[in-house]
């Protein structure tokens, strides 16, 4: 039986050789085995563009013998992903906080990044601020955003961290709602109007901290389905949403919504283009994709579904397991 080096050494071979017939030449330069995907490192050799690449990834995925397979830019080399088969082992997310012990602040944990670390992000930095998670059905959105709002929660006293919860649908999330009541501020919203009450206070809020340098507690908002919010909630309550999203951050007020649906139509271009944080979930097409990410190239057409995320920064993309909560 082959030993994992010898896998390894076999898979890269054969890469090499799809690349090298359809004249698109590069080299397997090092890879790593993560929890979920193997990942081969290429360097192009002279003469080799990405998207020659990218036009033998079908070729690639019958060599190496598994349909799952994305391309990447990594740093000067280009990172291919190949999903493992079988069933992967969830990140428990009371795992996750006692590896994160004793970090101060608004933390979220997001899960296990594909070096086998935790993976977080601070929602108080310009980068984050305000974080938009998209995927289709079935992607994990609910799980990796209620993981971000209870390790903001255990991270956070209610004197830090105030939350606002949006739920017009009016889902079955009692022990989640339970798990957070101490830092509502406000009953969670259901109806129409219970929303825009909640977020008149939430403005309310933004307003009175025009002065203030170091505003407490930062409030969170989190929105389950911000695409039919808007559509049921009428110009006002997108008009709301996206007031926060324009100025929250130095009022210390910040979203964390989630959409099937990230288009500019189903949002606003306004709210969208205010929301800097993007975590991507499975989707349908390339076209998703580049919507959800806000750029080409994140391969997440070729996520695997159930908290497999890529997390989009200023300079890549990075794939992680999101925690789920236990």
């Amino acid at each position: 039986m082959a030993t994992r080096v010898q896998r390894l050494n076999l898979t890269a071979d054969r890469i090499e050789a799809v690349l090298r017939d359809g004249r698109a030449p590069a080299r397997v330069v090092g890879g790593k085995v993560l929890p979920s995907f193997v990942e081969m490192l290429l360097e192009p050799q002279p003469g080799t563009k990405v998207s020659q690449i990218k036009a033998l990834l079908q070729d690639i995925s019958l060599a190496v013998g598994h349909n799952n397979v994305r391309l990447s830019q990594t740093g000067t080399h280009l990172a291919l992903q190949i999903g493992k088969n079988g069933a992967r082992d969830a990140v428990k997310l009371t795992s996750l906080l006692e590896q994160c012990a004793g970090t101060e602040g608004c933390i979220a944990v997001l899960g296990l990044s594909e070096d086998g670390a935790p993976l977080m992000v601070k929602i108080s930095s310009p980068e984050v601020s305000h974080v938009l998670i998209s995927g289709a059905t079935g992607s994990g959105k609910t799980s990796l955003a209620q993981s971000m709002i209870l390790s903001l929660c255990a991270h956070n006293k209610p004197a830090k961290l105030g939350l606002i919860v949006l739920d017009p649908k009016q889902r079955d999330n009692t022990e989640f709602d339970e798990r957070v009541l101490r830092h509502l501020l406000v009953p969670v919203a259901h109806s129409t109007d219970e929303v825009f009450e909640a977020l008149v206070t939430a403005c309310a809020i933004m307003d009175m901290r025009k002065i203030t340098p170091y505003p407490e507690p930062r409030v969170v908002i989190y929105a389950d389905e911000l695409a039919d919010l808007c559509a049921t909630g009428g110009a006002e309550i997108q008009d709301m949403l996206t007031r926060i999203a324009v100025r929250g951050r130095e009022a210390g007020v910040h979203l964390v919504v989630c959409t099937q649906k990230p288009s500019s139509k189903a949002i606003g271009s306004e709210l969208k283009a205010n929301l800097p944080m993007r975590l991507v979930g499975k989707v349908a097409s390339v076209e998703d994709a580049r919507m959800a990410a806000g750029r080409s190239g994140s391969g997440a057409e070729k996520l695997r579904g159930s908290g497999d995320f890529i997390a989009v920064t200023m300079d890549r993309f990075i794939r992680f397991q999101a925690a789920l909560s236990d």
